[in-house]
């Protein structure tokens, strides 16, 4: 307990990073600091790999949606001041199948078998199971969330698009979007998520990469928060 909590004390009061890449970092300096709310899709475990943790201990809170029904319990005790979801995102609602790997390995579960094909992860399926779908329109009418979103981070192992695609953009524009990608930037910059929210009026301000692939997380700025760089 007290180890915990001076852990804590410290994370809080240190710029100490939890994202793969310090990308909790760069979005908080690109939101000068300010409190606010994200939203989390896709967002494993509370501390390990979090890119909304950080955050969490500088007083902000949010949704954290995950369909790994592990996770709950979890944020129930660490991160109490969230609302734990335990659905997946999707352009509408249903059921679908879960693919569940290994402990070491659950940041790549995903409802997407072709991303476990790609990666030579078919073998490690563990559990497979039917979870909720829901849309993130139908999130933002559920807790009222129009307008009061800050950051989104999307990481739902391949299918970003069709999670990006179930939101209302004139309703809910998050400051920031960051979303993963396992392609090089050169490709990022002419592929269908860059486009679609370009075509949202939204513009690329980084990527954060993780291996020398140049996969990673880009990082996107909604065009009339320009103002706030400067």
């Amino acid at each position: 307990m007290i180890k915990n909590r001076l852990r804590k004390i410290i994370h809080k009061r240190y710029r100490v990073s939890f994202s793969k890449s310090g990308e909790d970092l760069q979005v908080y300096k690109l939101l000068r600091g300010s409190k606010g709310m994200y939203l989390d899709i896709g967002c494993f475990e509370p501390i390990t790999f979090s890119n909304t943790y950080f955050f969490y201990l500088r007083n902000w809170s949010g949704l954290v949606v995950d369909p790994n029904p592990r996770l709950k319990e979890m944020f129930q005790k660490v991160r109490p001041k969230d609302i734990f979801i335990n659905k997946g995102i999707s352009s509408s609602a249903g059921v679908l199948k879960y693919y569940q790997l290994p402990r070491k390995l659950s940041s790549m579960n995903t409802f997407n078998y072709e991303f476990l094909e790609k990666n030579g992860l078919v073998n490690q399926i563990e559990n497979e199971i039917e979870i909720p779908l829901t849309t993130i329109c139908q999130l933002s009418e559920e807790f009222d969330l129009s307008n009061k979103i800050d950051f989104m981070d999307v990481d739902v192992e391949g299918l970003d698009l069709e999670v990006l695609s179930s939101n209302n953009w004139e309703r809910l524009r998050p400051k920031i979007v960051m979303v993963e990608t396992d392609s090089s930037i050169e490709t990022d910059i002419v592929g269908d998520i860059y486009n679609f929210l370009k075509e949202r009026d939204y513009f690329l301000i980084s990527k954060m990469v993780q291996s020398s692939s140049g996969a990673g997380n880009l990082i996107f700025m909604r065009n009339e928060s320009k103002k706030d760089l400067i």
